[in-house]
């Protein structure tokens, strides 16, 4: 602009003109201008003044620019000459000359200022036409970028910056470093790259939700290194906002805090476990106690505690030694930890003191478990070929029966175990004299029925179902007994132990195939009947059900028509999808489906007719007080309505009476079954009695038989 003044100067027709038309831009210029005529100031404007912080120009006319500077300028050379140089040149070259220059206020401060000078003519006199420019901010923002650029490339923390879209565009080197992957790997890519699949979906929904929120999120992320190695980062996102709205970028910050994690894990395993066996200590088998008696309390559920002692350890460790002592308490921790669930506890106390936290188990399960226990700590322990043998005492406490809190819990398991030991090694104790009375005869009962499966100890007596309206007899269900020394064994005496033990899996499986076995044999004989057997609530929930059943018809010869499986109401309703699709697999070998002691569940109406059952039993209670109580006689016409609807066949349990078969058969009931016929019979006396009933003279029934 400056040139172009000069050069309309000289076009102006007078001198005068040009002077007044020059002086008003020069002082209404917002940019400080100044003259110079030779190496001095002549004039300047009012925003020069200003910006120098001087009142008045004239404080400052006819100085040097060294004057109004800093003896040197930041490259080193000194002010005045560097000034005296630049004004050579751009009066040699006559061509405009733009560089930075340090000045100083007025007051003594310094300030960055970009440079013109611009050579002009006023009335044949060669001036130079001079501008400054604050450029403070800019060289600020200048520093900035470049002290950001430094802690970029230096910082020990990995950066990575992405675009909105979430591509990577720039990684520091501490990014490669920790991740392994170079920039130009890095760059273009999405931040998955580094996904290890630790974190399921919703974690990242938070991560992202929290950052479009606030505009930053942090916390622990579980990356992957290039090489593979899954790696704990702790990270720091923020959000760049746009000047139009939304997002420009996203930096993350991130550092490796893996080890730090793993000392940290280290630490708190030190102070929560015993050092020499690694199970829990005393802290947190306390805070595992304490957590299991909420949930027990809750849940209405019973708790058991086992404290264990061992006996002859004292012996053990003064005359084999220290280290032949400790061999053996991490052994005996690894043996009792074998007996236990995944989730049950067994923590060290100290010495040779052990506790057992059971969750969920009553007197019966805490007793079978510390048999369970001292059984494996009384085989003999191999420590460098030498066996070593100890036993064990253990005192047990049932929740809420022996206590209501922790401690009160620990110190009763605790007199429990002394009183163990004070009968004996090698036993357990409860901390009620009456309940180890109790345990001693269940586990007792429990061994005899193991004993019995063992040696086949069952047999299967056959009780028979007539049809009501011929008096025929048409099939038999099936009943089991325990043939013990004292004498026949009741179901209901020890099926109720067998399905806690597990060991109605093999009775279950016995019968059906013993029950299979006769029916074949009877036909081989000529005696073509059906068998009806109970199905436990454990066999009907194995996945592999029919196939057994294929596998016991194809092994005996039996068709399926021939066997009917007997389920309670409660068996088919715990899960009806499940138990509707098991039935149709049932019945696709043939075999007939009956509901037992039916009207004494909870049957949905919606569901039994979805079921692909053939029949179903009234439970003996209705029928036993049905004439004397209106509400069973009701329940029994209802059972029997509903059944004829659906076209199901019905049988009556329990039927004693000539006068209840006749109620029932006039109710439309279609078989019977019970003493009035005949008791349970074995297989030789079912035979002659199936075959004198069908003799024409015994069609009547014959209560006595």
């Amino acid at each position: 602009m400056a040139g172009n003044v000069g050069d309309t100067l000289e076009r102006t027709e007078t001198a005068g003109e040009g002077h007044v038309y020059f002086q008003t831009l020069f002082d209404c210029s917002p940019d400080p201008v100044w003259i110079l005529e030779g190496s001095r100031f002549i004039d300047c404007n009012i925003a020069a003044a200003r910006m120098l912080g001087y009142a008045s120009r004239d404080e400052f006319l006819f100085t040097h620019p060294s004057d109004l500077s800093p003896p040197c300028q930041p490259d080193g050379s000194l002010s005045y000459d560097k000034a005296e140089r630049l004004i050579a040149e751009v009066r040699k070259s006559g061509t405009t000359l733009r560089f930075e220059w340090l000045h100083k206020r007025a007051d003594g401060s310094l300030f960055p200022a970009e440079v013109t000078l611009c050579p002009i003519q006023v009335d044949g006199r060669a001036l130079i036409y001079c501008t400054w420019r604050d450029i403070s901010e800019r060289k600020q923002a200048e520093s900035d970028l470049t002290l950001a650029a430094s802690v970029f490339h230096a910082s020990r923390e990995g950066i990575m910056v992405t675009d909105a879209a979430g591509l990577i565009q720039s990684v520091n080197p501490a990014f490669t470093e920790i991740t392994g992957f170079a920039a130009e790997e890095a760059v273009g890519a999405s931040p998955r790259l580094l996904k290890s699949d630790h974190h399921d979906p919703a974690f990242y929904e938070g991560m992202w939700r929290e950052l479009m929120d606030q505009g930053s999120w942090q916390g622990e992320v579980w990356n992957r290194r290039k090489t593979g190695e899954v790696y704990l980062q702790w990270t720091t996102i923020s959000a760049i906002p746009h000047p139009s709205g939304g997002h420009a970028r996203f930096v993350a910050v991130f550092t490796d805090v893996t080890d730090l994690r793993r000392k940290d894990d280290q630490i708190r395993h030190q102070a929560y476990h015993d050092a020499l066996t690694g199970l829990p200590n005393r802290l947190l088998l306390a805070d595992r106690l304490q957590h299991a008696i909420t949930v027990a309390d809750r849940d209405t559920e019973p708790l058991a505690l086992l404290f264990l002692d061992l006996d002859r350890f004292k012996l053990i460790n003064d005359s084999l030694g220290h280290e032949v002592g400790d061999r053996l308490l991490r052994e005996v921790a690894r043996r009792i930890g074998g007996a236990l669930r995944k989730s049950d506890t067994v923590a060290r106390l100290g010495g040779d003191e052990f506790v057992v936290l059971l969750p969920g188990l009553g007197m019966q399960e805490a007793a079978q478990v510390a048999e369970k226990i001292i059984a494996v700590l009384a085989r003999p322990f191999d420590l460098d070929g030498r066996p070593v043998r100890t036993a064990t005492s253990i005192g047990i406490a049932l929740y809420p029966r022996d206590g209501t809190d922790a401690a009160t819990l620990l110190r009763q398991a605790d007199a429990a175990m002394y009183r163990a030991k004070a009968e004996g090694i090698g036993g357990f104790s409860f901390v009620d004299a009456d309940l180890n009375t109790r345990a001693a005869r269940r586990l007792e009962q429990e061994a005899a029925l193991h004993r019995a499966v063992e040696n086949g100890e069952f047999e299967l007596f056959y009780q028979p179902k007539v049809l009501l309206a011929s008096g025929a007899p048409c099939g038999a269900e099936a009943l089991i007994r325990w043939r013990t020394p004292e004498g026949l064994v009741a179901p209901d005496q020890f099926i109720p132990l067998a399905e806690e033990t597990g060991l109605i899996l093999p009775i279950g499986a016995w019968v059906l195939a013993e029950a299979c076995r006769q029916v074949r044999a009877w036909r081989d004989q000529g005696l073509d009947t059906q068998v009806a057997v109970n199905l436990s609530p454990r066999q009907f929930r194995d996945e592999n059900l029919p196939e057994r059943l294929a596998a016991i018809l194809a092994e005996t010869g039996l068709p399926g028509a021939a066997l009917e499986l007997e389920l309670t109401e409660s068996t088919v309703m715990d899960d009806p999808a499940k138990a509707a699709t098991m039935l149709h697999r049932i019945r696709a070998l043939g075999v007939a489906v009956s509901v037992d002691d039916f009207g004494t569940g909870y049957s949905s109406l919606a569901y039994l007719k979805k079921f692909p059952i053939n029949a179903v039993k009234i439970d003996r209670s209705f029928i036993a007080d049905m004439e004397q109580d209106a509400d069973d006689d009701a329940i029994v016409q209802m059972i029997i309505a509903l059944a004829q609807s659906l076209r199901l066949k019905v049988v009556a349990e329990g039927v004693e009476q000539p006068h209840q078969q006749g109620t029932l058969q006039a109710m439309g009931c279609d078989m019977v079954q019970g003493y009035l016929h005949s008791r349970p019979l074995p297989a030789t006396e079912f035979r002659a009695w199936m075959e004198n009933r069908a003799r024409p003279h015994s069609a009547a029934p014959h209560p006595k038989e």
